[in-house]
């Protein structure tokens, strides 16, 4: 093959780099060499400085070896290097997967403005295959993205096929290292990139460009997707009441989607189709939902729906001498200066203030001249969901229970017309004050 410039094709793409810091992450094999070597020719004429990172694993018996040629090679670049030490820990996963998880977390760790990693179309043409297969949707197909800001992560290779670099490689006699982990089908990349795309691209020679033209159509697909979910979840307004009915009247395919992104905007991997679809069908009913995936819930009680983490820590009982803000498990009790009904008569001064959780058999009454109420109809009289009620703050003088969190203050001890008090607030595992 002639060697294909990609120094030309690279240069636009870099333009706009001056005084940023790029970091290559270089195994030391085919694929980052020729990156290392590009980014190396281009750095003086773009203006950027140009590191490399090589992420030393431990799990071949060439390992120092290669940590070796990595020194070797920055040496004669005149580009700085560092080796990350990690320790593969498989914690459920293969040997891949656990691999790339120490890999990347060892990445993101670095100094730098952009991570720049090596990957080729062919790489490409095995992600979306090896996706496919396990059933992605179209995030998940879209592959690997050219650039990832949120995480650092730039791609500028992923337009040119193995075959080029191989050639520009030799062209300048570049040396590298050969994992012998790359002839192991037992390992699914492998697998898919001898058995596989080899004899696919035999038959059909564009099939990786084709593949790669693929995620770019599928990535496009991902990002209307993205912009529909923006604009439901506005119209929706998770949190606020009547957010449970607005879901319920989009589309089955729309309600799924803003669901999906829901759960990926609070840092979760999205539900798989059976496990979202059974929570698109309880947001649909009317019963109370507490539907936990990962660290997370998804919740919908009467109109509201809202996101809350799966746990929260057992508050302890506290006494409250005037403070302006008291921790309560996850949340807070904000104490405000007020006058009104709202207010609450207290004084900071008074013994045996204490909040605390309920035991069971609580009641009050909250207006003069009406029967006291038990604990359990003031919370379904206030919407308070079933699963909260073991965490409600309880403000208690002594013995008299005078204030309940999300419910309000017992007639009894509301300030009256003209009187000062304080006003208090529960801020509840949804994050809104009550």
């Amino acid at each position: 093959m002639v060697c294909p410039d990609l120094l030309g094709r690279l240069r636009p793409a870099f333009r706009d780099c001056a005084n940023q810091r790029l970091c290559v992450a270089y195994s030391g094999g085919l694929d980052s060499t020729v990156l290392l070597h590009l980014l190396a020719r281009l750095a003086s004429e773009a203006g950027f400085s140009l590191s490399a990172a090589h992420v030393h694993h431990g799990l071949s018996v060439h390992a120092d070896a290669w940590a070796a040629h990595c020194e070797q090679a920055c040496v004669q670049l005149g580009v700085p290097l560092q080796i990350c030490r990690v320790v593969v820990r498989l914690d459920g996963k293969g040997l891949e997967a656990a691999a790339r998880t120490a890999r990347h977390a060892a990445l993101a760790q670095l100094e730098a403005d952009w991570i720049m990693l090596a990957h080729h179309a062919d790489d490409q043409a095995e992600t979306l295959l090896h996706r496919l297969i396990r059933g992605s949707g179209v995030a998940g197909a879209a592959a690997m993205r050219e650039q990832d800001a949120a995480r650092r992560l730039w791609r500028p290779l992923l337009a040119a096929t193995r075959a080029e670099l191989l050639a520009w490689a030799q062209t300048h006699d570049l040396k590298w290292v050969e994992d012998d982990s790359n002839v192991d089908e037992g390992l699914t990349r492998n697998f898919l990139r001898h058995r596989i795309l080899a004899p696919l691209t035999e038959r059909f020679p564009e099939a990786s460009a084709n593949l790669r033209r693929a995620t770019q159509h599928f990535a496009e697909a991902a990002d209307l997707l993205q912009e529909l979910a923006l604009a439901d979840a506005a119209a929706v307004r998770l949190g606020e009441a009547g957010a449970r009915c607005r879901l319920k009247a989009l589309s089955a395919a729309r309600e799924r989607n803003l669901l999906r992104y829901w759960i990926a905007q609070a840092g979760e991997m999205a539900p798989g189709t059976v496990r979202l679809e059974s929570l698109r069908q309880a947001m649909d009913g009317e019963s109370a939902v507490r539907w936990l995936h990962g660290a997370l819930a998804v919740c919908a009680y009467r109109d509201r729906l809202w996101l809350e983490a799966a746990e929260c820590s057992r508050p302890e009982v506290v006494e409250w001498r005037g403070e302006a803000a008291l921790p309560w498990g996850d949340g807070f009790l904000f104490f405000t200066p007020s006058s009104g009904r709202a207010a609450l008569r207290l004084d900071p001064g008074d013994a045996c203030l204490q909040i605390k959780l309920r035991r069971g058999g609580e009641r009050m009454r909250l207006e003069e001249g009406r029967p006291t109420r038990l604990f359990k109809q003031l919370c379904q009289e206030n919407a308070i969901p079933p699963w909260w009620r073991s965490q409600l703050p309880l403000l208690w003088q002594g013995d008299e229970l005078i204030w309940i969190g999300g419910v309000g203050a017992a007639a009894g001890r509301r300030a009256a017309a003209g009187e000062t008090g304080w006003q208090i607030e529960w801020c509840g595992p949804d994050g809104l004050r009550r």
